[in-house]
């Protein structure tokens, strides 16, 4: 589905093609003066360029967003196998609480909430570059962890 920002790039470009198809009409019925000239060529310069200037920014955006998704898709492999493996250890932890052993308890929580804050912020990294497959990715975490 589009949204409304998709069009205006596009307006922006038809409504400089209308003014210079207006100037070339009014053009050869009559002569332009000067401030009509100058009214109209500002105004067709300025719809093209914020045309051409949102255009371009969003198919860069595409572009990069298509150039990063493959090297996504590993480093989100990994952020999987982290989030699995670390849900193991913590399972792990909360199984087998042995009472005379909290201090070694504690330190193995810490350095799993750690590892989780560390695939938590490479997330946050990717959520820039690709945020469909960020949103993707936490969906399928939260089915597997159940959290």
């Amino acid at each position: 589905m589009l949204k409304l920002e998709s069009y205006i790039p596009w307006v922006c470009l038809v409504v400089m093609i209308g003014m210079m198809a207006l100037i070339v009409d009014i053009a050869t019925d009559r002569k332009l003066t000067t401030f009509e000239s100058v009214i109209l060529q500002v105004f067709s310069l300025s719809a093209g360029l914020l045309g051409s200037y949102l255009l371009g920014k969003r198919t860069s955006k595409e572009l990069i967003q298509k150039a990063v998704r493959p090297h996504a898709r590993s480093a989100f492999r990994r952020l999987i196998s982290l989030y699995r493996s670390i849900s193991r250890v913590a399972t792990t932890i909360e199984d087998s609480k042995p009472e005379n052993e909290r201090y070694k308890i504690a330190v193995i929580k810490a350095i799993v909430i750690e590892q989780l804050n560390t695939a938590d912020d490479a997330l946050e990294d990717w959520q820039d570059l690709d945020p469909d497959s960020v949103t993707e990715l936490r969906k399928k975490l939260k089915d597997d962890t159940g959290k």
